[in-house]
């Protein structure tokens, strides 16, 4: 059993120094091939049975109009575990904090960009206007992840990321509710003066970007029949204290102010 695990392990890549310097000037970097072909066949395996083919086979979710999500908290999990270990490595390489910051696991899930012609029981058919993570996030500091890995090859259309690259250094610009019936530019047109866009990207299946939760992103709708099938894994620094806020995707019942988030919901993976 061992050898099997240290085998799996193995098959993934390192961040690379040219990786992490992109990082750190564009507050986003993609990873090509950072997940190996078995185990992106595996997840997409995983979701569509969970899922459906169509990916909207789970409950309807309760707030994503942008995609249709199911919470996996694989911590436990046998495909999953490996898979966020891997992240933890790769984000603890790409915050190049020169303290010796650990990562703190904070979620995992499924988001599939449906159709933008499909019924809207679901929702998760439209598109995500510009915004940032970090204001979501009840954390009193930021440093935190996203990882977006593609389980299928995804050309633009399918409704893949954009990112404006160096806005991560803009300081904290809002919410994503904040901005009415617009998005974050309009609040700060003056981003489009230094940031420039790097449009939506093509993807193929393994590839991830992994972006800063202060870089400002969005993702175009999907204008194809098929869905768009990603796994999403979000780190935070490991001393990373709750802010006293509420929270869009955990529950704050038990968290201390200023306080480290708790290792049961949240433990230190790296």
């Amino acid at each position: 059993m061992e050898v099997a695990a240290k085998d799996k392990s193995s098959a993934f890549r390192s961040v690379t120094p040219e990786e992490i310097n992109h990082y750190r000037q564009h507050g986003w970097v993609k990873l090509e091939k950072f997940i190996p072909a078995p185990q992106v066949a595996e997840l997409l395996a995983m979701a569509t049975d969970l899922m459906g083919e169509k990916g909207d086979r789970n409950p309807p979710p309760m707030a994503f109009s942008y995609f249709n999500p199911l919470t996996m908290r694989g911590l436990d999990d046998p495909l999953l575990r490996p898979i966020i270990d891997h992240v933890g490595r790769g984000a603890r390489a790409l915050m190049a904090r020169r303290a010796p910051i650990g990562i703190r696991y904070f979620t995992d899930y499924f988001a599939v960009k449906l159709p933008s012609g499909s019924a809207a029981e679901h929702g998760g058919n439209g598109s995500s206007d510009w915004h940032q993570d970090y204001a979501a996030s009840a954390s009193d500091r930021s440093g935190g992840m996203v990882f977006w890995m593609a389980l299928t090859d995804m050309p633009p259309e399918l409704g893949t990321m954009r990112f404006l690259n160096g806005s991560h250094r803009y300081g904290v610009m809002g919410h994503y509710a904040t901005y009415g019936k617009g998005n974050l530019l309009d609040s700060y047109p003056e981003l489009l003066d230094d940031c420039t866009d790097s449009g939506q990207l093509s993807y193929a299946a393994g590839d991830v970007t992994v972006h800063s939760n202060m870089c400002v992103h969005g993702a175009g709708a999907n204008l194809t029949d098929k869905p768009r099938w990603t796994y999403i894994v979000i780190v935070n620094p490991a001393d990373a204290c709750w802010n006293g806020g509420p929270a869009d995707a955990f529950d704050t019942t038990g968290l201390q102010l200023h306080k480290e988030m708790d290792d049961g919901r949240f433990p230190v993976i790296t």
